[in-house]
């Protein structure tokens, strides 16, 4: 687990460097690459994270929020959503067809902050696609050294 999440730092920051864009932050990638054969986690991610985004856009009508005070409210508000939705879940014993829950509290968060600043289509197509560069690395590596 820690290998791939370090080879996705690794790959992100590269990326970044490259296209200037980033792919949902630079922790993100490795963490969807561990999930990537479980698309409803990642797709209960991203709903999470435009949720989480509407949310705060929504609170800086009324408030005022800019650089790391609005981060720190965007972790905050995807962390509550997340531990809110893991309850609701337990507390209501919901099948397993609509218990699909998020990856991490934080991972949600901080693709809805790199959404706020890039738009959703940059964000996305970089966060998937260094996430699926992340995971071919890694079977190359493990495939590689058993041969």
């Amino acid at each position: 687990m820690y290998k791939i999440i370090i080879l996705g730092v690794i790959i992100s920051i590269i990326y970044y460097e490259i296209t200037e864009v980033s792919p949902g932050g630079i922790i993100v990638p490795g963490y969807i690459a561990l999930y990537l054969n479980q698309p409803d986690r990642i797709l209960a991610t991203i709903l999470l994270s435009i949720i989480t985004l509407a949310i705060v856009n929504i609170l800086s009508k009324h408030i005022i929020i800019y650089g790391k005070r609005r981060f720190g409210i965007t972790i905050i508000t995807s962390l509550m959503l997340s531990q809110s939705i893991q309850k609701a879940i337990s507390f209501f014993s919901f099948s397993l067809l609509f218990a699909t829950t998020s990856i991490g509290f934080v991972i949600p968060g901080l693709i809805a902050q790199d959404v706020n600043k890039q738009g959703i289509l940059k964000t996305l197509t970089s966060m998937i696609f260094v996430a699926i560069i992340v995971r071919l690395i890694d079977i190359l590596l493990v495939y590689g050294v058993m041969l």
